[in-house]
């Protein structure tokens, strides 16, 4: 009896993470097969490659997946054209989001002259 409690067990330690980085390896191709139709649903609105960044996350345990569509400043417009065909292809268990650049930080407008050292 004993001796079949510690096989399980042995079998559980080496078994256990191999199923473990299966489930985990599905959801990562299940990610870019997501972000390769939705980077093709951008490409295919915008008329070829653009300055849209799309960043896909495989879904967690207990979280859904993330797709994130990103601009530099300036080019958010180009989020604003695309966002609302991207929404109809993000499949379920997927959560979207769109980030614009953060706003450029704040310089004074004039910058007093500096006297001379010497």
């Amino acid at each position: 009896m004993a001796a079949t409690v510690a096989g399980l067990l042995m079998l559980g330690v080496f078994v256990g993470p191999l199923i473990a980085r299966l489930v985990f390896d599905r959801r990562i191709d299940r990610a870019n097969a997501v972000a390769a139709d939705i980077r093709s649903v951008v490409r295919h609105r915008l008329g070829g490659d653009s300055m849209v960044s799309v960043q896909v996350e495989p879904a967690g345990v207990w979280s859904p997946g993330r797709v994130r569509l990103s601009a530099p400043s300036g080019y958010q417009a180009l989020i604003a054209q695309v966002w609302s065909v991207v929404v109809k292809h993000v499949p379920d268990g997927y959560e979207l989001v769109v980030r614009g650049a953060p706003a450029p930080a704040s310089v004074p407008a004039a910058v007093p002259p500096l006297s001379r050292a010497a």
